[in-house]
């Protein structure tokens, strides 16, 4: 059985790449609920006073599986892919940006964190469930666009501090529903968004389903 090298074998980390780590394992304690949000801002700017090595690396020096949360254990065969028509799921969005577009299949619940990060929901092509469809934000230095068919009801109910957050309201019965093409939903079906945003900006535009190129022929 190997074991770690000593302390003076270790390849050196640079300040940035450390600091670009522990933010990285703060996120995701975060996002597993391990940490609460006065616990992740307190950590975060810690991480960018620290001066050195040792002082990142104390931030997350007392967080349960630490040391092992960057790299996940292989699932088995079995689980490797989410079941399909799963009620609930999680986005997860850190120092980069992301998009869920196309024909997917929505779940009845969808949670989201986004860190400085541009995350994109398009809902115009997608599968929803019938009923209230759970979106629920926690977005921080981030921006956030969620994008829904025409006539889609849409309530808001996400807090803001110091954040711009627009969109949502009773559905438009002047625009068509074409509840024939994929993507369609029916009568009764309502987006809710809740959760926070803070220091970022969230916004719910109505957008028409862009014709594929199956459609034309």
């Amino acid at each position: 059985m190997s074991s770690s090298p000593p302390p003076e074998h270790r390849p050196l980390l640079s300040l940035s790449d450390e600091r670009e780590r522990v933010i990285q394992q703060l996120s995701e304690h975060f996002a597993n609920d391990r940490l609460s949000l006065d616990e992740m801002e307190s950590r975060m700017e810690l991480a960018y006073k620290a001066s050195s090595v040792a002082e990142l690396q104390r931030l997350t020096a007392d967080l349960p599986s630490a040391a092992a949360s960057s790299v996940p254990a292989p699932l088995p065969a079995e689980e490797a892919l989410p079941a399909i028509g799963a009620d609930r799921e999680r986005m997860f969005s850190v120092m980069s940006e992301s998009s869920r577009r196309g024909a997917w299949l929505v779940p009845q619940r969808l949670d989201l964190l986004a860190l400085m990060s541009d995350t994109t929901i398009d809902l115009t092509q997608a599968t929803l469930p019938t009923g209230i469809i759970d979106i629920h934000l926690r977005s921080m230095w981030a921006a956030v666009k969620i994008l829904v068919p025409p006539g889609l009801q849409v309530v808001n109910r996400v807090s803001s501090v110091m954040s711009s957050v627009h969109g949502g309201g009773e559905p438009n019965d002047s625009e068509p529903r074409d509840r024939a093409e994929p993507g369609g939903w029916r009568q009764g079906t309502v987006i809710r968004l809740s959760g926070w945003a803070l220091m970022a900006e969230v916004q719910t535009k109505v957008r028409r389903r862009e014709r594929l190129p199956e459609d034309t022929e």
